[in-house]
């Protein structure tokens, strides 16, 4: 996604090689409630007593209760991007190698600081319980 969209401006730039951009291979899934109740049943294990999702801003916990600052869009792309700097950084440093990091995520919080303007981002979260089958 977003991640995505600045490494294709830095192919365009010649910043980032684009057969490095082809080969490159990022590990995610996110599998839909559905998808994960089939797994559970066919796997056999385990009874699956509730299953729930809820969204979470890709921005959450920025703000605690109670505090009483203001937290701009260029204060909140930065702290996204920080959490998936920390996240993804060491497969994009095997891909693309160390020294762009910089220049990665620095572009990446801009283009959050724009995005949050206009898009909810945020994550799905799905939460289970389940008791063990004897």
């Amino acid at each position: 996604g977003v991640l995505g969209m600045v490494l294709n401006e830095m192919v365009q730039e010649g910043l980032v090689e684009e057969n490095k951009l082809d080969m490159f291979n990022f590990p995610t899934y996110h599998p839909t409630k559905e998808e994960v109740r089939q797994v559970i049943e066919r796997e056999g294990s385990f009874t699956l007593q509730i299953i729930k999702t809820f969204k979470m801003g890709w921005d959450a916990n920025l703000q605690k209760d109670n505090v009483n600052y203001v937290v701009d869009r260029k204060m909140r792309g930065e702290f996204i991007s920080k959490y998936h700097r920390a996240v993804f950084e060491p497969l994009l440093i095997a891909a693309f190698g160390e020294n762009i990091m910089d220049v990665l995520f620095s572009r990446f919080a801009n283009l959050l600081t724009q995005l949050i303007e206009f898009e909810t981002l945020e994550f799905t979260n799905i939460v289970l319980f389940l008791t063990k089958d004897s």
